[in-house]
This record gives structure tokens, sequence and C-alpha cells, in this order.
């Protein structure tokens, strides 16, 4: 039996389970001897907290239910080291302190929050000269002094985040000259007052996030010159005065995220010499201009959440980063060559989100042969084309999800040979063809394929390849974990019957035939029929248009003589009615009901052929 699971009780727990486990005979004297050195270790344990042991063997006390209106000291072992006081958030505890804690000279860690503590209070900690850690935070607290630590010169962490302090006097902190971590984060500081942080000589990390600073004035800050890591997310600052940088030579990180940055000019952080990580994430930038970050040697550069719409030529000459997240900009395109300065270095690079052309997207990429994470996600993309990855062999994961890929080349991906993980879930894929599936699962070094969000068809015709693969794959079931709540499954769209149904849970009998192939073939080929039938009939009625047409000209034509008087003569000679020899001369006859053309030739063949009186006629 486990010692520290036993003391995870209190005095009656421990007796009850004494007691069942005494029906085993062989192990009543470990029992004992347990319930005995428990109780030689923990004397006191408060009602409705748990006593143990954490994970570097220091005895603490969690109360953790909420609802205390008093800390339980009475009730505690004197010589416990953690004490954790918090709550749930519809169930607060109503706490103040005092000097409770005289007789508790083993404390090294404690943890009061979520309690609405008002203030902290003179020597509240004495004695305290083991107590290292001492976290206050989500309270009511609104005003700190000097005097509220006293004793507590080893305290090296102080965090009084989410609370309400809005002002304080000069070196609040002036008795905490071990102190390496503050936070004062989320708070409402809208000015610091000067030396606020004198005698912090061994400072490395200061959080001011979320409080209204506006502007920081550099005299605030000359007592942290060994300051490591600063957090100023969220503290509404439109620029940084370079004296700041300046009073900082030792900093590591710099957290600007979710200000009001428009422009950070060239050389901006040349004074940070030892600058490793810089987020600039979330503010309101448009460009990044040429040698703003030269010279650094950094892990990682966060410029994400901004307006960016350009990069210069040369924003990252003379200059390495391992990780650059330029996710959620406004790209549209990549200079050729942006990326080449820093492909000695860059591992990280994260594009998500920037409508970016393919083209320019696979240009700029291929100088970066040292990548080992890409992210694409939410590009727009639907095509990349099979040389895409070409000079990206070292790629470890790859991020192809939210774009609109109905199909995707194999062949794309046989360059990246130590690929670990593909997403490419949220797409628009109805079905995958054998080739694919077969490349990703002859790639050795992939163990994670996210095929998850995309409208799979689940119709006989479609589904097969894929359906197999997913029950037989490995590479699937390592993704997918068969639950049928699991998010990570593939699931179909349609038929309408087998919407939102997980596919490897579908049966042969379950898939319906393309049902819709033979009427819709019949369909297709009625409607060529109409098609041909309609054509035919437009062209038979032209057809009779143009007789009709013709008929109707003829009807409506004059028949015309020459030689007028000879002509007039000669019809009648030759026994043709008289009404057809005009009366002016024999120019024009209209017959309402016919009309004839009569030539000149037609006329004398007539003459040949007719003889009056038995003499020829001769008209020469």
């Amino acid at each position: 039996m486990n010692l520290r699971k036993v003391s995870n009780c209190n005095h009656i727990e421990c007796i009850s389970l004494g007691k069942r486990s005494s029906k085993m005979p062989n192990n009543i004297i470990f029992l004992i001897l347990s319930f005995t050195l428990l109780t030689s270790i923990w004397g006191k344990c408060p009602q409705n907290c748990v006593c143990d042991f954490d994970s570097e063997d220091r005895k603490r006390i969690s109360c953790s239910r909420g609802g205390l209106t008093e800390i339980p000291t009475l009730h505690m072992d004197i010589d416990i080291q953690v004490l954790i006081i918090t709550a749930p958030p519809n169930h607060y505890n109503e706490l103040t302190l005092g000097r409770i804690f005289l007789d508790f000279h083993e404390l090294e860690e404690v943890r009061i929050t979520y309690s609405r503590l008002p203030a902290i209070g003179d020597s509240s900690f004495w004695p305290g000269k083991k107590l290292k850690i001492l976290d206050l935070s989500h309270n009511n607290i609104t005003f700190i002094r000097d005097k509220d630590f006293f004793g507590l010169q080893n305290l090296k962490v102080l965090d009084l985040s989410y609370n309400g302090i809005a002002a304080s006097p000069s070196a609040p902190f002036r008795l905490l000259p071990n102190l390496r971590t503050l936070s004062l984060a989320r708070n409402k500081l809208r000015t610091l007052v000067p030396r606020l942080f004198y005698m912090l000589a061994k400072l490395e990390k200061l959080d001011l996030s979320g409080n209204p600073l506006r502007e920081l004035d550099p005299e605030n800050l000359k007592d942290v010159r060994p300051l490591k890591r600063f957090h100023l997310a969220k503290c509404q600052l439109v620029r940084l005065h370079s004296l700041i940088y300046q009073q900082l030579p030792n900093l590591e990180e710099l957290d600007l995220r979710d200000n009001f940055f428009t422009y950070f000019s060239p050389e901006e952080f040349r004074h940070l010499k030892r600058l490793k990580y810089l987020h600039l994430d979330g503010n309101n930038l448009t460009v990044v201009v040429e040698n703003t970050f030269d010279g650094h040697n950094l892990r990682h550069l966060g410029l994400s959440r901004n307006r960016i719409i350009k990069f210069s030529k040369c924003a990252f000459c003379n200059l390495s980063i391992q990780q650059l997240d330029f996710s959620y900009n406004r790209l549209i395109t990549l200079p050729l060559d942006v990326f080449s300065p820093i492909a000695h270095s860059l591992e990280s690079l994260d594009l998500s989100f920037n409508p970016i052309d393919s083209d320019d997207l696979e240009l700029a990429l291929s100088p970066a042969y040292k990548l080992k994470r890409l992210s694409l996600s939410g590009m727009k993309l639907s095509y990349l084309s099979d040389d895409a990855f070409f000079n990206n062999g070292e790629l470890k994961t790859l991020d192809l999800s939210y774009n609109s890929f109905v199909n995707i080349s194999s062949q794309m991906f046989q360059p990246l040979r130590q690929i670990e993980e593909i997403d490419l879930s949220h797409n628009e894929f109805e079905q995958l063809d054998t080739e694919f599936l077969e490349q990703m699962q002859n790639m050795t070094s992939l163990s994670v394929l996210h095929l998850h969000s995309n409208p799979w068809s689940c119709q006989r015709c479609s589904v097969l390849p894929l359906l197999k693969w997913a029950r037989q794959s490995p590479l699937y079931s390592s993704t997918c974990d068969m639950n049928y709540e699991s998010t990570t499954c593939m699931r179909c769209a349609t038929p309408p019957s087998l919407e939102g149904r997980a596919l490897h849970s579908l049966r042969r009998v379950d898939l319906e035939p393309c049902a819709s192939l033979m009427p819709q073939s019949r369909v297709l080929v009625a409607s060529s029929n109409i098609a041909i039938i309609a054509t035919i009939s437009v062209v038979i009625l032209l057809i009779i248009g143009i007789i009709i047409s013709v008929v109707i000209y003829r009807q409506q034509s004059a028949v015309y003589y020459t030689h007028e008087g000879e002509r007039t003569l000669t019809l009648g000679v030759l026994g043709y009615p008289a009404e057809y020899a005009s009366t002016n001369g024999g120019t024009f006859t209209e017959d309402k009901r016919r009309a004839y053309f009569v030539t000149l030739d037609r006329i004398d063949e007539l003459a040949e052929e007719k003889i009056v009186g038995g003499r020829s006629i001769n008209y020469s």
C-alpha cells in the first residue's frame, strides 16, 4: 500500500479505510503501522480539504471547494509546507488576512486565489523566512504597501495579477531583495510611480500586461536592468521610448502583443542585443520595413493578427529567425526572395489566413530548405503544383486545413520523406483516389493524417476505397480513436440518410448505390433526344418559311416584254388571249391569278412552231 495515497484523507476517512482493509489478515500489521505513522505525520487536516504530498514530497493542504469564510489555520499542522486555497468561479471564498501564520515556520508556498481578499495587511505572512512563492491573484486587492511583505526576504515569486490595484507608493517591494518574478498583470494601473521597482535588483520577469498604461517613462525601469522577460501585452501602448530599450540590456523576451503600434523604425530594437523572443502580434502594423530586426538572433518572431499587406524586400536581411508567425494578416503577394536571408535558420513558418497567390507562395517557400513546421491553413488554396514542396524535404508538420481543395496530387508529398503530420481537415474533399491513399500509407514517417470535417460522399461507387483504407490503416486509427463522439474521425456528408455517420462504422449494406446514375443517364438521353427533335423542328420550320416566301414572291412578280409592238402582234397571231397584251403598247400586263416572264428567245421558239394561214412568219 502506498502511504501517500493513504495520507490523502482526513482522520475519519483513514479510520474507515483501515476498517475496510482489516478484513485482509495479511495486511493487518502493515495497516496498523501505516495508520500510526500517518497519524504522526498528519496530526490535523481541515474538513473539506485534502492533505497530501506534492511532487517534491512537500506536505500540502489543498482547499478548493469554495465557500470558506476564514483560513482554517486552527485545523492545520504547523509544519505544512504548501497551502493552496482556491474556489470554483461560482462559489468564491470570502476571506481576509492578518497575522495568522505566526506559527507556520515551514511554509514555502502559499496560494490564496478566488477568495475576494480586499487587502494583504501588515506582516500577514510573518515570519515567512522560507516562503518562496506567494500567489494572491484573482482577488479584490486595490492597494499595496511595503509592510505587506514584511519578513519575506527570501520570496522569489509574487503574483498579484487579476486584482484591482490602481496605485501604490514608491518602493512597495523594497523588502523583497531576492524577488525573481513579479506579476501585476490585469490590474488598473494607469501610471507607474517613480522607483516602483526599487530594490528589485534580481528581478528577471516582470508582467504588466492588461494595465491601461498607454505610455512608459524610462525612469520607471532603471531599477530593473537585470530584467530578462518583460510583458506589456494589452497596455494600450502606441510607442516605446528608445531609452527604455537602453535601460534593459539583458532582455531576452519582449511581449508587446495587442497594443496600438502602427510602425517600427529600422533598427528599432538595436539595443536589445540578447533578445530571443519578440511578440508583436495583434497590433496595427501595415508594413515591415527594411532592417527592422537587423542583427538579431531570434528564436521566435510573432507578427500575427496585424494588417500587414507587404514586406520590404530586405525586411529579414542580416537576421536569424527560427520561428516566424505571420498568420492573420492581409498579404496577397510575397516578394520572390523574402525568406532567402533567413533560409539558413527558419524552422517554423505560419502563413495561415493570408490570401496569398499560390504561385507566389511556392516561389517564396522554395529557398526555405530547413523548414520543419509549415502552416498554410485558411489561405483559400484550391491548387498547389506537384513541385510545391520540392525543396522542403525536412518538413515534419504540414497544415493545409481550412482551404478549398477538392482533390490533391499525391506527387506533391513525395519530397516530404520526414513528414510526421499532415492536416487536410476542413477542405472540400468528397472522395480520395487509391493512388493518394497508397502514397500516404507508404510514407513510413507519417503518423498523423487529419481528414475530418470534409464533405465525404458515402455512396457506394465513391466511398469503397476510402472505407477499406479507414478500416485497415494504422494511420487512420492513430488519428481517429473510433469513438462515435470523436471530432477527428471522417463523417459522411452525403447521402442524407448517412449524414453524420462515422465512416469506419459503415457496413456495405448501409451504402447506397449511386442511384442516381441510371435515372440520370436516362434523363440525359431524354434531354438529348428532346434537343435533337427541337433542332430538327426548327430547321423544318425554316425550310417551310423559305418555300412560302419564294411562292409569295413569285405570285407578286410581273411579266416583262421586249420589242413591245411586235410582242403584242405575235401573241395575238400565236393564238394567246388578247388580255395578255397591254393597250399601252404591250409593255406590261397584270394578271391577279398568274404572271409570266417571256423572253425574246422563247418568243422566237414559239414563232417557229406556229404557222398561220399555211405560211411562216418571219420576225427578222
